[in-house]
């Protein structure tokens, strides 16, 4: 199983979707994970030709490369996912070039009550992701803790990745109560 962003691609492959956060399925399967990886897996069947752009950094951590998908039909698939309320926006910089648009896409999802966001589901626990991205982009990834000591927390147990920590003094997410 594989989660919603992150796709094995012909030529490249593992490739994890830029700006967009699906819900895991892996170590603990998050609300509305499997669904998101059923709808990923589906759309991008095996044969399925894509347009990709690679981000301006183009690997994370993990050595999966860091991508934008296009549909065959000029779909944007990275949006789609935001769009049918399948991923929040997660924004880390450098590859934040549509980082708005993720955002309005998954507002919008939200508004209509669209997959994750749907009445009684998941929408509570994902609110704080649409907040604003903020300088460095800390908003976008950093909407998904309640405070500045969980994101710190998580941060430092998860080899602090870049993204999180926009001035470089060690604390991120620091407009976090």
């Amino acid at each position: 199983m594989t989660d919603g962003d992150t796709i094995t691609l012909s030529g490249i492959g593992r490739t994890r979707l830029i700006g967009i956060d699906t819900p895991e399925v892996y170590g603990g399967a998050e609300c509305y994970g499997r669904a998101a990886s059923a709808f990923t897996k589906r759309v991008l069947a095996p044969g399925t030709h894509v347009r990709i752009e690679i981000g301006r950094e183009s690997h994370d951590r993990y050595g999966r490369t860091l991508a934008y998908v296009w549909l065959p039909d000029g779909t944007f698939f990275n949006e789609l996912l935001a769009e049918r309320g399948y991923a929040t926006p997660l924004t880390i910089p450098p590859n934040d070039d549509y980082a708005r648009r993720f955002l309005a896409a998954a507002r919008g999802a939200r508004s209509e009550h669209r997959g994750l966001w749907a009445d009684g589901l998941c929408a509570s626990e994902n609110a704080s992701s649409l907040s604003t991205p903020g300088p460095g982009g800390s908003a976008g990834g950093c909407g998904r803790f309640h405070t500045q000591a969980d994101a710190q927390s998580w941060w430092e147990s998860a080899g602090r990745p870049r993204g999180y920590d926009g001035d470089g003094d060690g604390r991120v997410c620091e407009d976090l109560p």
